[in-house]
């Protein structure tokens, strides 16, 4: 039976997968695997770069990852997941998310001055997170964004450095192609795509707040190992 790992993005945790969940079928919920990436990091002393390659091979590794397995991957999650199919085959589904760095909205990319930012603890302070909420532009999921930026206060500078080592730093191409993307083209955060997707209402939090298109979508793949809404 493959395993189905869920993997969250930056500043998130798993339980940003709540809403999808009890819409996918019995045997997905079964082969769920929550990927909390702030625990992966604590388990990791990376001797080489640290970008979304170098992470996606701590993974594999810690999880015994292989081409049978599958991963819905959010955000930083969904570029994560590109790299661990890059190296074992799997099955992977972006939500929200991107092959290409450039997709990324932000006037900040440098992995060197991030890290300086977030060293520096201007990255988690009172005045940048009250700058990044007066900067979100979407109403409908205000107060889940406000959530996050709020909650990155519990979270060590290291691991926040990381997670932006992971978005920013260069990492080698990818040359296969996610079996499915997902993505709302009001999404703020990621750009939309230019390979094909499947388009979904709303805005970066898309799976989020309307999470039956998504499953729809998602349990039609998942169906071709196993883990869809049909019975065999």
């Amino acid at each position: 039976m493959p395993r189905l790992f869920l993997l969250h993005g930056y500043v998130e945790d798993s339980t940003i997968f709540d809403p999808l969940r009890p819409l996918l079928s019995p045997a997905a919920r079964a082969a769920i695997v929550d990927v909390e990436l702030e625990d992966a990091f604590g388990h990791w002393q990376p001797r080489q770069p640290v970008n979304a390659a170098t992470l996606a091979r701590h993974l594999i590794d810690l999880h015994q990852m292989t081409v049978h397995d599958v991963i819905i991957g959010h955000s930083m999650g969904g570029w994560i997941a590109a790299h661990v199919k890059q190296q074992v085959g799997c099955l992977v589904i972006l939500l929200g998310s991107f092959t290409d760095q450039a997709k990324i909205v932000s006037k900040m990319r440098s992995p060197w001055l991030l890290g300086l930012v977030v060293k520096t603890g201007l990255m988690q302070s009172g005045y940048m997170r009250r700058r990044v909420l007066r900067a979100y532009r979407r109403d409908e999921s205000r107060a889940l964004h406000a959530q996050l930026t709020q909650g990155m206060t519990r979270f060590s500078r290291r691991y926040v450095h990381q997670q932006l080592q992971v978005l920013f730093a260069p990492a080698p191409p990818l040359t296969i192609q996610p079996e499915l993307r997902l993505h709302a083209r009001r999404d703020n955060i990621i750009r939309a795509p230019d390979e094909p997707y499947v388009e979904l209402p709303g805005d970066h939090f898309a799976h989020y707040y309307y999470p039956q298109p998504a499953a729809e979508a998602i349990n039609k793949v998942l169906d071709k190992v196993g883990l869809g809404k049909q019975e065999h």
